[in-house]
């Protein structure tokens, strides 16, 4: 039987520490049970970990921002930035904890959770290139129990794509980075934040620059970034205008230009290529991934098309 957890043994734990912050991968990684780290996403990745009971202190908080999304219910004693929280959160739930906050929990149940981490350096250029603070530190609210939607979607999404392990994901994650990014600078930073006016207005010479560059480069690596470079707009606002003039997000578009190449060169002959250097030659990781999205595009297999 575990002992209850005692909110007062927290506070004096917090008095006078002083540490640098950790990398969040690295306090106790034996509980991580899935990681998409080795996937190469960048600022954005997601973990499943199970932990049982026990506790822990970070003095100097992590690097990252965590954002946690609760796979099971658990009862926990939290103690950051001068606030003890104790709880029961169930199934569901969401936690928001700042980057380089020193933080202490306790848990005397079993834990079964998602971790989101993110850069903040990523949040930080969100907030200028959409919102138009330059200069600005993003500080982030600690916030725990919450019901938050948007948040639980964006990690499930990942969870699928770390599930699946393509590499080939990289900007779709990225779309889910900035899509997170804005969320938390607009329900949980320090002040509530609006687009100006002229990062709202939707160019369309932009789009028609994005789709361009997308035909000129889709059989090579590419990131979200590199498309908003080419179209002069933020990751954000290229995937907010794409997708309003488009119908789709730039992320689908590629994939759709890429399996209809692809389709093209199966029905040609293409002088025998294997799939596998079909799958090279229009963007894909390999084989495995080209026959995932043509199916989910077209309904069919790249055998049931070859000539």
């Amino acid at each position: 039987m575990n002992a209850p957890c005692d909110p007062a043994l927290l506070k004096p734990a917090l008095r006078g520490a002083a540490a640098e912050a950790v990398e969040a991968w690295r306090v106790r990684p034996e509980s991580i049970r899935l990681s998409s780290r080795a996937l190469g996403w960048g600022p954005l990745n997601i973990e499943r970990r199970e932990i049982e009971p026990a506790s822990d202190f970070l003095p100097g908080g992590t690097t990252e921002h965590m954002i946690f999304v609760n796979l099971a219910d658990h009862h926990m004693v939290c103690e950051s930035d001068g606030e003890i929280i104790e709880g029961q959160y169930a199934a569901g739930h969401v936690g928001v904890h700042p980057s380089h906050t020193p933080v202490r929990w306790e848990w005397d149940t079993r834990l079964n959770f998602l971790l989101m981490t993110l850069d903040p350096a990523f949040l930080d250029r969100v907030a200028r290139e959409t919102f138009g603070q330059d200069g600005t530190t993003v500080e982030l609210a600690f916030s725990e129990g919450k019901h938050d939607p948007a948040i639980s979607n964006i990690a499930s999404a990942l969870l699928r794509e770390a599930l699946s392990g393509d590499v080939g994901n990289r900007m779709l994650a990225e779309s889910l980075a900035n899509v997170l990014a804005v969320h938390l600078i607009r329900h949980y930073a320090g002040r509530p934040a609006r687009a100006s006016a002229e990062l709202s207005a939707i160019p369309t010479r932009a789009v028609s620059q994005a789709v361009r560059f997308i035909h000129a480069n889709y059989a090579r690596e590419l990131s979200l970034a590199d498309i908003g470079v080419a179209a002069r707009l933020s990751s954000f606002h290229l995937t907010r205008v794409f997708k309003k003039a488009m119908g789709v997000s730039p992320h689908q578009y590629l994939v759709q230009v890429r399996v209809n190449s692809a389709r093209a060169l199966l029905t040609s002959g293409a002088g025998r290529q294997s799939l596998a250097e079909v799958a090279a030659a229009v963007g894909f990781s390999d084989q495995s991934h080209l026959t995932r999205q043509f199916k989910r595009v077209l309904g069919l297999t790249p055998k049931q098309v070859r000539l």
